[in-house]
């Protein structure tokens, strides 16, 4: 495969730039893209930098997660942009403080079109011991508005301790909710995504008819692999984990309902082929 010269040119500054800035060992990969900082194996507290390259002849989008364990079905969103980065820079920072201790990954993946992707990891170790407060760090000038902070989840199975009844689950359209009931109980309610005009998410009575743990989903604009935690409920309608974007409470899918990934997995885990699926206005 030929690679542009302008994109070589573009990768030897970059290396060039990470080595006058004192990054004697950049981990940029062979089509220049990775992250550079912090640097493999780093042990990190507080507001971490995260610096990288993100490029792609048809580039879509860059994102950071932070991988609990190394485990890509505990990923946390970190940081997302939209504008191609093909030189070492600010891509976001990391605040340690919502993590725990021990160690894991930083996974940056570069989407391209069909909604295909790269990805690149780098090993780290949480530490937030002496942990300085957020304020003390100037925050990237030209990276996108912070997402804000997910409801947490349980740590624990859902409607464990929650008296035994009927398991179904409810999605509002009109609120981009998803509720997940136990009898008369609430296990489970957050912010999703259901389908933008044009692509609008049915609405109606079903029951969850096939579970995968990952889907490979394809339709006229988009083609994506690995989609977590896949509750098919009507034709190629679903439930499932979302890690492309991090627009929860605004109708962006293609008619599905997308969740965050580690709650998609609590509900995963907790309903069962033939659990009814509600979605109204």
């Amino acid at each position: 495969m030929r690679i542009p010269l302008i994109k070589l040119l573009l990768t030897a500054f970059a290396l060039m730039l990470v080595s006058l800035l004192g990054w004697t060992k950049p981990s940029l990969a062979a089509d220049g893209n990775g992250l550079l900082m912090p640097a493999s194996g780093a042990v990190v507290h507080g507001i971490v930098p995260i610096q990288g390259v993100a490029q792609h002849d048809t580039f879509r989008k860059w994102q950071v997660d932070l991988l609990i364990n190394g485990d890509p079905s505990k990923a946390n969103f970190v940081a997302v942009g939209d504008k191609m980065q093909p030189l070492p820079g600010l891509l976001a920072n990391l605040d340690t403080t919502r993590f725990p201790n021990g160690n894991h990954q930083l996974r940056l993946r570069v989407v391209y079109r069909g909604l295909n992707y790269d990805e690149y990891f780098t090993p780290l170790t949480i530490n937030n011991g002496d942990a300085p407060e957020a304020a003390d760090t100037p925050q990237p000038s030209d990276a996108p508005e912070a997402a804000p902070t997910p409801t947490p989840v349980p740590d624990q199975p859902l409607g464990q301790g929650v008296p035994d009844g009927k398991r179904w689950i409810e999605v509002s359209i009109g609120d981009q909710t998803l509720t997940a009931w136990q009898g008369d109980n609430v296990v489970l309610k957050t912010k999703v995504s259901t389908g933008k005009p044009g692509y609008e998410t049915v609405t109606g009575t079903f029951h969850v008819r096939q579970k995968l743990r990952y889907a490979h989903m394809i339709g006229p604009d988009y083609n994506t692999p690995d989609v977590p935690w896949t509750m098919y409920y009507y034709l190629g309608y679903a439930v499932h984990g979302a890690y492309w974007h991090n627009n929860f409470g605004r109708p962006v899918s293609h008619g599905c309902v997308n969740m965050r990934v580690n709650e998609s997995k609590l509900l995963f885990e907790w309903a069962s082929v033939g659990t009814e699926v509600v979605v109204h206005d």
